[in-house]
């Protein structure tokens, strides 16, 4: 969650991220943006008696003693049977009349509305896929994953409950124009042709168009599928905007697109593993908004609690907790010394890495 802090530095919670450099009332700087507030920051940071503003990003979760014996629980949102059920069976029947838009935007605003509810009767802000999977047909379970994804990285950054509940009708909604593409070129096993990726690049238009008079929509919402494929250093399409040209809808849900389409196996590529897809949208970094891709990693649970993970040394673990500025280094238990290590600091460890 993104707060203000208008206080002391006591007023900073542990295990926050500052999303602001914080000064004294003089001037002088404390501490840089994205810096993790932990326990030995605070107390180097005591000294100092004034008074602070700063940003700051933060979990409940966050407040964790590492001496605890067992993993906290994986508390990422989760849908239940019953829902999996009705979203398919909504989706696939919404999704085979395209030409009666009304009844369409209707349907996803309902669905968008249970998933919502979902999220805020929700523990925490964390997302593990795996719990969110609808079913095994890529298209629906596309939807709803950016839909949901999108949702809850809107909701952590502090967006309004109306900015959630459109996000999630236009994540659901996002990839509707290419029901307008032959199913032959969007699952094509080989390389696509050029005349065949030009084509598959028309579907954010496509979609624009078939939401063009739905009432249902505002124009924020229909410009976020216009340009969800739209980056900010200008490199997307279909018109090659850049920075706040884009608009904050279509840049949240680019991030959650690309990781749902990288972690998820398609004819022409295999699943990447979450830590695989964190990593290559590391070296894209500068197709997306920062503010809110350092936000998407504060949600992502790439090994969740209690999973069992091997590192490069040879060793095995449990992970116990989640470091939200260090997606890909949590803290872990390892097994064969009962030991507690936090990945992200523990200098025995600094080199080594997860292999699984």
């Amino acid at each position: 969650m993104i707060k203000d802090v208008y206080g002391y530095v006591s007023d900073l919670p542990a295990g926050c991220i500052t999303e602001t450099d914080v000064y004294t009332d003089s001037g002088a700087l404390l501490c840089p943006k994205m810096t993790v507030i932990d326990q030995k920051i605070l107390k180097s940071l005591s000294d100092y008696h004034g008074k602070i503003h700063a940003t700051i990003y933060y979990s409940d979760a966050d407040e964790f003693e590492l001496e605890d014996d067992f993993p906290l629980p994986d508390d990422s949102i989760c849908f239940d049977e019953s829902f999996r059920e009705y979203a398919m069976e909504s989706l696939a029947r919404l999704y085979a009349n395209l030409d009666d838009i009304d009844s369409l935007t209707k349907g996803i605003i309902q669905i968008g509305e249970k998933v919502c509810s979902i999220i805020n009767d929700s523990k925490s802000l964390s997302l593990n896929l795996s719990k969110l999977k609808v079913c095994d047909e890529y298209t629906y379970r596309h939807s709803v994953d950016v839909g949901t994804m999108a949702a809850i990285l809107a909701k952590a950054l502090g967006e309004s409950d109306s900015f959630v509940k459109d996000i999630t009708v236009v994540g659901l909604l996002h990839d509707i124009g290419k029901e307008e593409i032959p199913n032959e070129i969007l699952n094509k096993p080989g390389k696509l042709t050029a005349t065949e990726f030009e084509l598959i690049k028309t579907h954010p238009v496509r979609g624009y168009r078939l939401l063009a008079n739905s009432p249902d929509l505002t124009e924020e919402m229909r410009q976020a599928i216009l340009n969800h494929h739209e980056n900010i250093d200008g490199s997307g399409y279909p018109r090659n905007l850049s920075g706040d040209q884009i608009g904050k809808m279509a840049q949240i849900i680019s991030i959650v697109d690309v990781y749902d389409a990288l972690v998820t196996a398609r004819p022409y590529k295999r699943a990447y593993t979450p830590a695989e897809a964190i990593e290559i949208m590391f070296t894209m970094s500068n197709k997306f908004n920062l503010k809110y891709f350092r936000a998407f990693l504060t949600i992502v649970n790439i090994y969740p609690n209690g999973s069992t993970i091997k590192l490069s040394n040879g060793e095995e673990g449990v992970v116990v907790r989640q470091n939200r500025a260090y997606p890909l280094r949590p803290v872990i238990k390892i097994t064969s010394i009962q030991t507690v290590v936090d990945l992200s600091n523990d200098r025995n460890y600094l080199s080594t890495v997860i292999v699984k």
